[in-house]
């Protein structure tokens, strides 16, 4: 039922300003309850632009009708569906701004990488930064980004470059609710190396060494035993890949939540197992595990209990732990065995069961798989957040004061129980079957302490609306046994509005970091302005369809003290036994300087400017947010490139010297409605960013088109490949690379600079400069309780680099492997048609530099998730005293489109490969 009641703004966690009316769901009812997708409108729990909602800010929270900020929001209903084993996963294609990449697909290993608008976000839980593993999808409430200075100005030097801010579920006042999911998945690796078979891979081997103007090394009767396997042990054929990898691999996930309370007390109570298997063949006759796998298991209860009628205690209990496992030659070992041992290499097993081998490869990768013993890994997290805040009415209506205390504990452990094992080659004995090591190790123990302290007040004078803010916070994380890392701040809000027409906001911080000496506090302000238009009486009259049509601007200043590094402003000195004197030479024991100190180093800045268009008409249905945004990076820290380290004979050191801009438009547009059972929603989002190196210290360039300065941050550079030698004509008349001599099916390159000699002043920026654009849909349906969603997201104007043992051909010093797409190499007869220079053994100084040949188009469009759901009828669940039950079944990285033809555009460098992920499941609520 949609009750009339009042959204306020608010600041803190639970004082709201009364007086603005509008309608919608009890805020505990969209935190915690799920009504049947056929009674849910779905868009409702979609909607990326909060222009109605009462929004998490830090510190607080806001009005979406007042606010100010470069904002986006997704809630719990946007990410349930995604069959993932961490958040940042969930949220591909949701918010407009948020780029992310997933180049590790390893069990537990497996998060993308986030960046807002070109730089790595603070990630702040429940109003303490720490880490974003730390969170469990299923106890989401809101996941916010927060992207101008207006928005993170408040936490100072840490707030540059934005923050995703997280609040997880609480209770509510109501009937206890009881919810259980259980979902089981199929895993399947996409995109798997394509190697060659012995026979070919031989022919080629061959013709490689004949190119290198060596002789063969295998003979035609070898190459005839591969060609009819009739010798399976002296002429091995192993597909290693689908040898020691399974097809699939399973994926196990249950989830347990209560919810409920009173007017006194509230409770959120979640319990989370996950058990994420890996691809790694097992052998029964191992009495321990050797596949790799990741468990886990996560406790959290939030409880708010109101101590009288102006006082109310939160406490916050979160607890985690983490079980992985791999085999005892680990997990990359075996894959970057699996690019570097070609199929004929040695058999799997010899006749009599040993493990085959030989003195050049001696690392058999079955027996790594399962016989090198194992390594499991453990570690946990323990957090615990308790706030009081009491109201102040009986001095002022409208004033509070609240104080905030969290302890986080992170300990991981490395257990080492791995073994070596011996290989056979023939009667040839090579390595040892050793003993089973039993070793541990503590790799990380951290601890963070948090506590603030907050005066606000929020009040109303018929039109007029006040809200203000000041708090200080001291934030303690200390890494092991290192003296801790110490961020501080006095920070403030001030803001105001007319009517909900005029609206002006102030933020500021004061802020320090314990690891600069010179300088340690910094003052970072920012100021928004904003004019609702659609607020305007004569603009009612003219377009009463438009509820909302609201400009809005901030500029401020951030900083970034991530980079201060470990008292870089003190000299260190590390013990050396390496000094020799004397003749002959002995070795004796001394120190040497680390990298030099620099104790005028101060944190980075930068200052923003956003520009925004909030629209929404048509009761709301229809929604759109356009931004513009340019940040001015400044005092980046970074080492000169003008002074050589070898002149000084030793590291130079960091120094505030960098400078880039990072500009773009980002668009967000939402769509939903009715019709009759039919309810459907769609909503998109579009960010362009350009970037500007403005200053590198950069090294003296002859030419222009060498220069990095002025080009994109991370512009790839290169040679511009021109095809092939193919004639000796060719050979005569094009210029050479200095230091190699070229011969026919080598890549020739263009000389820019004319003077006949292919070198460094050749190279130039490749690929694009053009904006990165990166976009996402989002679109579902529901009706007579079937649910159907989808997600596509995707990047263009995107350059990725294929090189190294997953594109080169016989590397690992000519022992590698070789894959399908050399069989299009250059031969005499192939000149017309090559796509991959001529074969040779090992590294090519030539073929194998950067150039355009191997920078490849990286831009793609993913069908990231579908999902189809049903929920029963009341009366065919109403007799087992249920609330709802809800079958699903989803589908993660179903579709990929791209030009790139052999990787994956994400995880394309050979490892672990990306994967599909089929999910079935069901919810069960009472």
């Amino acid at each position: 039922m949609v009750k009339k009641y009042a959204i306020p703004l608010c600041f803190g966690l639970t004082l709201c300003l009364p007086g603005i009316r509008v309608s919608a769901k009890p805020m505990e009812d969209t935190v915690i309850r799920r009504a049947s997708v056929s009674q849910r409108l779905p868009a409702a729990a979609s909607r990326i632009l909060p222009l109605k909602d009462t929004v998490p800010v830090l510190f607080g929270a806001q009005s979406g009708t007042t606010m100010l900020q470069s904002y986006g929001i997704v809630r719990y209903d946007d990410i349930r569906s995604m069959p993932v084993t961490q958040l940042e996963n969930s949220l591909y294609g949701k918010l407009a701004g948020l780029y992310l990449l997933q180049t590790s697909i390893e069990p537990g290993q497996d998060a993308a990488t986030m960046s807002i608008r070109g730089a790595g976000p603070l990630v702040v839980i429940d109003g303490v930064p720490r880490s974003i593993t730390s969170i469990d999808p299923e106890q989401i409430a809101s996941v916010s980004l927060i992207k101008d200075a207006l928005g993170t100005a408040m936490y100072g030097m840490r707030g540059e470059n934005g923050v995703i801010l997280i609040t997880t579920k609480h209770g509510y006042n109501g009937k206890k609710r009881i919810s259980f999911t259980a979902q089981s998945a199929i895993q399947q690796q996409l995109k798997r190396p394509k190697f060659l078979k012995a026979f070919d891979y031989a022919s080629l081997y061959n013709e490689a060494l004949q190119n290198d103007g060596k002789q063969p090394v295998y003979s035609p009767a070898d190459l005839e035993a591969w060609r009819t396997g009739s010798d399976p042990f002296g002429h091995p054929d192993v597909d290693w890949y689908n040898t020691v990898l399974k097809d699939q691999a399973g994926m196990q996930r249950y989830n347990l939540n209560i919810a409920g309370g009173g007017r006194s007390a509230r409770y959120f109570v979640d319990l989370d197992y996950l058990n994420q298997q890996g691809y790694f063949i097992t052998d029964s006759k191992n009495t321990y595990p050797t596949n790799n796998f990741y468990k886990r298991y996560v406790f959290r209860t939030n409880i708010d209990v109101d101590l009288t009628k102006t006082t109310l205690v939160n406490l916050n209990v979160f607890g985690r732990i983490r079980n992985g496992n791999e085999p005892g030659a680990e997990t990359s070992g075996i894959y970057s065995s699996l690019l570097t041992t070609p199929n004929n290499a040695y058999p799997m097993l010899n006749s009599d069961g040993s493990l085959g081998g030989n003195a050049q490869y001696t690392n058999n990768i079955y027996g790594q798989a399962v016989r090198s013993g194992y390594r499991p890994n453990y570690n946990r997290n323990l957090s615990i957040d308790l706030s009081v805040k009491q109201k102040l009415d009986a001095v002022l209506p409208g004033l509070f004061v609240k104080g905030l205390a969290s302890f986080n504990g992170y300990y991981n452990e490395n257990i080492n129980r791995s073994k070596s094992f011996a290989v056979y080659n023939g009667t040839s004995k090579i390595g040892t079957d050793g003993t089973q090591s039993n070793t541990a190790a503590n790799s990380a123990e951290n601890r963070q302490a948090y506590t603030e302290f907050q005066v606000g007040y929020d009040s109303a004078f018929g039109a007029h609306q006040v809200s203000i803010v000041g708090l200080y916070f001291r934030d303690t994380y200390t890494d092991g046994k290192q003296l801790p890392l110490i961020n501080s701040s006095f920070s403030a809000r001030a803001a105001y509005n007319y009517a909900q027409k005029y609206l002006l906001e102030f933020t500021m911080a004061y802020s320090r970091n314990n690891m600069y000496y010179q300088k340690q506090w910094g003052y970072f302000p920012a100021v928004g302005i904003g004019w609702n238009i659609a607020r305007e009486n004569w603009f009612r009259e003219a377009l009463p369809s438009i509820g909302t049509l609201k400009l809005r601007g901030s500029y401020g200043l951030t900083g970034n003290s991530s980079n201060a590094g470990y008292y870089t402003y003190l000299q260190f000195y590390t013990q050396n036994t390496s000094y020799a004197l004397g003749n002959p030479a002995t070795s004796y024991a001394g120190i040497s300087e680390s990298a030099l100190a620099n104790p005028y180093l101060t944190w980075e800045k930068a200052k923003k400017l956003n520009v925004g268009l909030d629209v929404a008409l048509l009761q709301d249905k229809l929604q759109f947010t356009a931004e513009y945004f340019d940040v001015r990076r400044t005092d980046l820290i970074m080492r000169r490139g003008t002074n050589a380290s070898t002149i000084i004979g030793n590291t130079i050191p960091l120094e505030n010297i960098g400078a880039s801009t990072y500009s773009g438009m980002e668009f967000s547009a939402d769509y939903h409605s009715r019709a009759g059972q039919l309810g459907y929603y769609v909503n998109a989002n579009l960010s362009f960013i350009k970037s500007r190196v403005d200053d590198m210290d950069e090294v003296s360039r002859r030419y222009s088109w060498n220069k990095r300065t002025g080009l994109p941050v991370g512009q790839n550079f290169g040679l511009v490949a021109d095809g092939f030698y193919n004639t000796k004509d060719e050979l005569d008349n094009h210029p050479r690379l200095d230091g190699y001599t070229p011969v026919p099916g080598d890549l020739k390159y263009k000389d820019l600079n004319n003077d006949g000699v292919i070198n460094v002043f050749d190279e130039r920026a490749i690929g694009t400069t053009k904006p990165q654009v990166y976009y996402g849909v989002n679109m579902g349906l529901n009706w007579k309780g079937f649910d159907l969603s989808m997600v596509w997201q995707g990047v263009m104007n995107r350059y990725i680099f294929l090189t190294g043992n997953n594109t080169y051909e016989f590397q690992n010093s000519g022992k590698g492997q070789a894959m399908e797409h050399h069989l299009g190499r250059w031969t005499p007869a192939t000149a017309a048609t090559a796509t991959y220079p001529r074969l040779t053994v090992g590294t090519n100084v030539n073929n194998h530099r950067a150039s355009t040949f191997w920078l490849k188009d990286g831009k793609y469009l993913r069908l990231k998730n579908l999902e189809l759901g049903y929920t029963l009828p009341q009366d065919w669940v109403r007799f087992t005293r249920l609330g709802s039950i809800r079958a699903f079944a989803n589908a993660y990285n179903l579709l990929t489109f791209t030009p790139l033809d052999r990787v994956d555009p994400e995880s394309y460098q050979g490892a672990y490969p990306n994967q599909r992920i089929y999910n079935f499941g069901v919810n069960i609520q009472l």
